[in-house]
């Protein structure tokens, strides 16, 4: 508990420099260390007494909360979007269904809770992540370039067609905080499974090689939800009469 006293210190300081340099962000920033307190507590009991039970059942109830609140989350990005909790909701899904599915078939994971609940939180979290920047993209350059979609429905491009230019650069876009994770990894900085492993104690080797497994299986995630999002996007921006919402 000491540990975690004297972390929050250096996070008051933060705030208190903020507040004294009026940059509007101390509220907010003490708010966030609050709710980051408040959950990760929680969820480590959660997870506690889900590893007690050791019940596939359990854990896929525990992931599937994980990515509601997840898509709750992805859908503040979008508000204009129609139904973007549920577009937000399939999208992160299907990416870790399906990666997860693969690495499962592969046998190399199992089903115990000590990979299936960190490596799911992880694809969900990136994931989260990634939709919502495409979201919030889409959403934006629909919202700015209304009189060339409209044009090009005019002419009679479908609403898929109109918005086809728009939709790559939203891929592009959502892809890039991945891409450039992996360009730097081990060198910038170490990501969290392997520096979470090595604080334990493990070999470096034996460290770098789960983090690879880990940053593919977040690269596949990302990509599946990404490309599933942009799959539907146009449905949720026009009605059935091909007009833009």
């Amino acid at each position: 508990m000491s540990k975690i006293i004297a972390s929050t210190v250096l996070v008051a300081i933060a705030i208190v420099i903020i507040e004294v340099r009026r940059l509007g962000v101390g509220k907010e920033l003490l708010i966030s260390a609050l709710r980051s307190f408040v959950q990760l507590m929680a969820v480590g009991y959660v997870i506690h007494l889900v590893f007690g039970l050791e019940e596939l059942r359990y854990q896929i109830l525990l992931l599937l909360a994980m990515i509601t609140v997840a898509s709750f989350t992805a859908r503040g990005r979008a508000k204009l979007v129609r139904g973007v909790f549920a577009l937000s909701f399939i999208s992160i899904l299907a990416g870790v269904v399906s990666t997860v599915g693969v690495m499962l078939a592969l046998g190399i994971i199992d089903t115990s809770p000590i990979y299936l609940i960190p490596l799911g939180g992880i694809m969900i979290g990136n994931c989260m992540n990634a939709v919502s920047l495409g979201l919030d993209r889409i959403s934006s350059e629909a919202r700015d370039k209304r009189g060339k979609i409209e044009a090009a429905l005019s002419l009679g491009a479908s609403p898929k067609k109109a918005i086809e230019g728009l939709v790559r650069k939203s891929v592009r876009a959502s892809l890039i905080p991945i891409m450039n994770t992996m360009k730097v990894i081990g060198l910038v900085h170490l990501p969290g499974v392997m520096t979470g492993m090595l604080i334990a104690g493990e070999k470096p080797v034996e460290a770098a090689k789960m983090q690879l497994m880990v940053m593919y299986m977040i690269t596949a995630s990302v990509s599946i939800a990404v490309l599933v999002s942009s799959f539907f996007i146009h449905r949720a921006l026009f009605n059935r009469a091909w007009q833009l919402r």
